[in-house]
């Protein structure tokens, strides 16, 4: 009886600490070198570094939602907030709004620029296909959600 509760104990212990812990994603090329590496760590900062080791940059969301673009020296690149609505704003360095995206009740994203001119839409299937296509309608790309 009391090994199950030291097992049962441990178990869950090491699944704590799997919740607690940084996540890594390695990238590497076709001949099996480190191209970059991306940790994520149990706050939510992301940070990508080259196959060097060298940062290169930095993405944090704070409580508010709001999530922040940084280079490899802590300067601000961007900045994207999403609104109650669900519309999304992408913002430069210096505040200035670059675009937008807001999707409608069938789920179609509709990017508009900083003017509101549509740029493109973007659709996913029941298979999870994504289709992308531009401000005509032409589609200009595919991809799936995995």
């Amino acid at each position: 009886m009391k090994m199950k509760t030291v097992i049962i104990a441990t178990t869950l212990s090491a699944v704590a600490a799997l919740a607690h812990a940084d996540t890594k994603v390695t990238y590497r090329d076709a001949m099996g070198r480190i191209q970059a590496t991306e940790t994520t760590d149990r706050n939510g900062k992301t940070t990508y570094r080259d196959g060097m080791g060298r940062i290169q940059a930095t993405v944090t969301t704070d409580r508010n939602g709001k999530t922040t673009y940084r280079d490899n020296m802590g300067r601000v690149q961007a900045t994207v907030t999403t609104d109650r609505s669900g519309k999304t704003t992408y913002r430069d360095a210096m505040g200035r709004i670059q675009g937008t995206a807001t999707v409608d009740r069938s789920g179609k994203t509709t990017y508009r620029d900083s003017m509101g001119r549509i740029q493109g839409t973007k659709t996913v299937d029941h298979n999870g296909k994504a289709t992308y296509r531009d401000s005509m309608g032409r589609i200009q790309g595919t991809g799936y959600r995995r």
